[in-house]
């Protein structure tokens, strides 16, 4: 039987178990909106992180890409970008955007492409061929964006550092890796304007050559060391002449492969109306020594009309971004109008 002490204890005890559960019915602004059936209110800490496009933990609100090596989340709107080729250099500078850092075309030494403005204070990660894994992991990285027909073999070592997006090399690939480019970047609206704006240029390149875009037949090629190298419709060259609607010699008017090659045998397949070089300085001799040198050479139509053009190298071969396809513009509209 239970004292009265021990039941008046126990009545004190229920009555303020009563007053909890009728508290807890009422309104509160901590009971979770599930129970409520009202919107949760943020704290300040969430309310910020939302803003920012991220979470309460301070995660960074990121997109998918799908690419050539599959699928990878990189971050919206990176800070810290690393490229791996020139083309991607051209094209984030042209969208506004300074990679934190890039490689040289052929040589460390050599710097940054010529034709490329707004390089200043950019790493220098080795070559396009071969990248420094230890310099790109030390700039600490948001996204990395390379190729997948140089860098394939280092690509799972590179998504170690930080969310990598590869890209392909070719024919119109360069158009459609501007859109990559302003999309990881969030500049889609840049990269539009300077397609956009492409566009124009070439009507006023046709505009002001007139029929000469239809009419002269343009052979691209590349002096190597031990040929030289023809370049056709899925290379980078041959894709933006394809864009252009340059006409091409029957013999280069193909696209089952990116260039053919020609020794001194085979001289008159690179035969033209216009004939433009871009070779590299170092490659020179064989073209100097085999090829100009060889009676096959003075019969070329280009050549007997002195329309044969050494154009940048950097620009025609190596460019890769928008901003060389500009230029080459630049010189075509010289080109075909000379006669």
């Amino acid at each position: 039987m239970f004292k009265k002490n021990s039941l008046w204890s126990v009545t004190i005890a229920l009555m303020l178990v009563l007053l909890v559960a009728a508290g807890c019915g009422g309104s509160n602004s901590n009971t979770p909106a599930a129970e409520t059936g009202e919107p949760a209110q943020q704290t300040g800490a969430e309310a910020s992180a939302n803003a920012a496009g991220g979470n309460s933990e301070g995660e960074a609100e990121t997109q998918k890409m799908t690419h050539s090596m599959g699928e990878t989340e990189v971050p919206l709107n990176p800070e810290k970008v690393v490229v791996l080729d020139n083309g991607a250099l051209d094209n984030l500078l042209a969208l506004g955007v300074t990679p934190v850092g890039a490689p040289s075309i052929i040589a460390v030494e050599d710097g940054f492409a010529s034709y490329l403005k707004g390089t200043e204070g950019i790493t220098n990660i080795g070559t396009v061929e071969q990248p420094s894994l230890e310099t790109i992991a030390s700039l600490k990285p948001d996204v990395i964006i390379g190729i997948k027909d140089t860098q394939e073999a280092i690509y799972e070592q590179l998504s170690q550092i930080a969310p990598t997006v590869f890209t392909e090399v070719g024919g119109a690939e360069w158009e459609q890796n501007l859109a990559v480019h302003a999309s990881i970047t969030s500049k889609e609206e840049e990269g539009k304007k300077l397609l956009e704006n492409l566009d124009k240029k070439i009507e006023e390149l046709k505009s002001k050559v007139g029929d000469a875009i239809n009419s002269t037949e343009v052979s691209l090629l590349r002096p190597r060391k031990d040929r030289v190298s023809v370049y056709l419709k899925p290379g980078f060259t041959g894709g933006v002449a394809e864009k252009i609607g340059l006409k091409r010699p029957a013999k280069q008017d193909r696209d089952d492969d990116f260039n053919f090659n020609v020794t001194e045998e085979q001289i008159a397949d690179l035969d033209g109306d216009v004939i433009i070089l871009f070779g590299r300085e170092s490659e020179q001799d064989y073209f100097n020594d085999k090829i100009k040198t060889n009676p096959l050479w003075q019969t070329l139509k280009a050549v007997k009309n002195d329309r044969v053009y050494s154009a940048d190298w950097e620009v025609w071969l190596s460019g890769h971004g928008i901003q060389a396809v500009n230029l080459m513009i630049d010189d075509l509209a010289e080109y075909l109008a000379a006669k």
